[in-house]
């Protein structure tokens, strides 16, 4: 019996010897290309590459700041003791007073003397007026006549200024407040007549103003 045999391929080798030959061939290529480089960085003296240099920076000037100066205020002057109040006077003059004393005769029925008396107001009480500072301030001295009613209990009523006049006799208002005030204060034992009180009206006071030496 015949036994059957592959049948080769002729061409076979030469393709299996190019394939080998190309790879040879491109070994050799990269074996030279690196003895080239190889021999050209032999060759070449190495030297640190140049460093790039930083930009220079420019001097900064800072602006000294001024000194702060503090000032120190003067001390306050110490406040100027007020001075002290001048002492003054006032003076109240009263129109003299007459107390007549009448006696009525007996009563038809006898049984004894029986007395009835009459007589104008009496004064008790009379304040001195508060010294206007504004006077006091510019030395004003005077005096000023106030009118009034006194009143069945002696009591005053319906103050008011006549006139108000300063030393050298010219009218002036700085003591009416004052006045009227002080009138308003003053106390009475009340008009009798025939033993009974009565309103006495229009009676007149006047007022002195004076700055003690």
């Amino acid at each position: 019996m015949d036994r059957a045999y592959p049948q080769q391929n002729p061409f076979a080798f030469f393709v299996v010897a190019s394939t080998y030959g190309r790879s040879l061939g491109l070994a050799a290529a990269c074996t030279l290309a690196l003895l080239f480089v190889m021999s050209r960085l032999i060759a070449t003296e190495y030297a640190e590459p140049v460093e790039n240099k930083l930009p220079s920076i420019k001097p900064v000037h800072l602006v000294e700041p001024e000194p702060t100066v503090i000032r120190e205020e003067p001390p306050a002057q110490p406040q100027e003791v007020p001075p002290q109040p001048v002492t003054t006077t006032v003076e109240t003059t009263v129109d003299p007073v007459s107390v007549p004393t009448l006696i009525a005769p007996p009563g038809p029925g006898g049984g004894g003397m029986r007395v009835n008396i009459s007589r104008d107001p009496v004064p008790i009480l009379k304040p001195g007026a508060r010294y206007p500072s504004v006077a006091l301030r510019r030395g004003i001295e005077g005096y000023v006549v106030v009118e009034f009613t006194i009143t069945k209990s002696g009591s005053v009523r319906d103050p008011r200024v006549v006139a108000g006049y300063d030393s050298k006799g010219r009218l002036t208002d700085v003591f009416n407040r004052s006045a009227v005030a002080a009138a308003a204060r003053f106390k009475y034992q009340p008009q009798l007549e025939d033993g009974v009180p009565v309103e006495r009206h229009g009676v007149r006071n006047r007022i002195r103003y004076r700055i003690a030496d």
